[in-house]
C-alpha cells in the first residue's frame, strides 16, 4: 500500500512535473549539458516546494500566530459583540448552483462562525464582495444564504458586499461596526491569513478584537514518509503561504 501511495504520487499534479522533468533529464544526458542543468534545477525545485516538510516551514508559523480560540473557561460579559467573517472565494456558475458556491475554505470560515454563532449569540458580518471575472451576486450573499441554511436568522445577518480584499474588509466592516455600537470583534478567517488579517484590522478599528483561526492547512503531527511525497495538497499549502508572505511584505510597504 505504501509503495502504490509512493507511486501514485508521481503519477498526479505536481508529482508528475517532477517526473517528466527526470524523463527529459535522462533523454538529455548524452546531449545538451546545459539542458541537463535546467532541468535538474526545475525538478529539484517543483519536489521541494511540493513536499509537506517544506510546507510546515513556511505555513506553520503562519497558522501558529494566534491560537485556537477556546470558549470553555472564558467569561462572557455584556459587551456588544460581533462576529465578522471573511470571504474565502467561490466558485461561480457550477451545475448545483450557477449562483456560484462557496470555496472549501469559505465553508470552513462558515461552518466555524456558525459554532461561535450558536456559542456566543451575537450578530454576524459576512464581507466578501463581487469576483472581478464574473456578474454573479457578491460572495457575502452566498455566505449569508449558507448562514440562513444552518439556522442563523437572516436579522442576526449583515452584509458587507464591496470588499475586494483584506484591507478593504477592513475598511468596510469598519464602518458597520461603528453604527451598531460594537466594542468587541471575533474575527474568523483561515488561521494561515490571521496574521495579516489581524494586522490590517487593527489598523482601521479601535475595538477589542478577538482572532479566531480556522481552516488549517498543515497537520501537526511528526514528520512522516508521506510529507516527502509530492502531494497537490501540499503544493497548495506552500503556495497560500507564500501569498501572506507577500501580502504582509506589500502592506508593510
Amino acid at each position: 500500500m505504501i509503495l502504490v501511495k509512493i507511486l501514485s504520487a508521481f503519477f498526479e499534479v505536481p508529482g508528475i512535473f517532477v517526473t517528466l522533468c527526470i524523463i527529459m533529464f535522462f533523454y538529455y544526458l548524452k546531449k545538451e549539458k546545459r539542458i541537463r542543468k535546467f532541468l535538474l534545477i526545475i525538478t529539484i525545485i517543483v519536489y521541494i516546494i511540493s513536499t509537506g516538510w517544506f510546507a510546515r516551514l513556511f505555513v506553520t508559523p503562519l497558522e501558529n500566530a494566534y491560537p485556537p480560540f477556546e470558549l470553555q473557561g472564558k467569561f462572557l460579559d455584556d459587551s456588544k459583540g460581533l462576529i465578522v467573517v471573511l470571504g474565502g472565494g467561490v466558485i461561480s456558475n457550477t451545475p448545483l448552483d450557477n449562483i456560484g458556491e462557496l470555496s472549501d475554505q469559505s465553508l470552513q470560515r462558515i461552518y466555524n462562525s456558525y459554532i461561535l454563532y450558536k456559542n456566543l449569540g451575537y450578530p454576524m458580518v459576512v464581507t466578501g464582495g463581487k469576483l472581478p471575472e464574473t456578474d454573479n451576486l457578491p460572495e457575502a450573499f452566498k455566505m449569508k444564504e449558507v448562514l440562513i441554511k444552518l439556522g442563523v436568522p437572516p436579522a442576526d445577518i449583515y452584509i458587507e458586499s464591496n470588499a475586494r480584499n483584506t484591507e478593504e474588509n477592513a475598511k468596510y466592516t469598519a464602518d458597520v461596526i461603528e453604527n451598531l455600537g460594537i466594542n468587541k470583534v471575533y474575527l474568523v478567517t483561515s488561521a494561515i491569513h490571521m496574521k495579516r488579517a489581524v494586522k490590517v484590522f487593527k489598523n482601521n478599528i479601535s475595538v477589542e478584537l478577538i482572532p479566531v483561526p480556522v481552516n488549517y492547512m498543515i497537520s501537526r503531527n511528526n514528520i512522516s514518509w508521506y510529507d516527502f511525497l509530492p502531494k497537490i495538497e501540499f503544493l497548495k499549502a506552500t503556495s497560500a503561504a507564500w501569498h501572506e508572505i507577500l501580502g504582509n511584505l506589500f502592506y508593510s510597504l
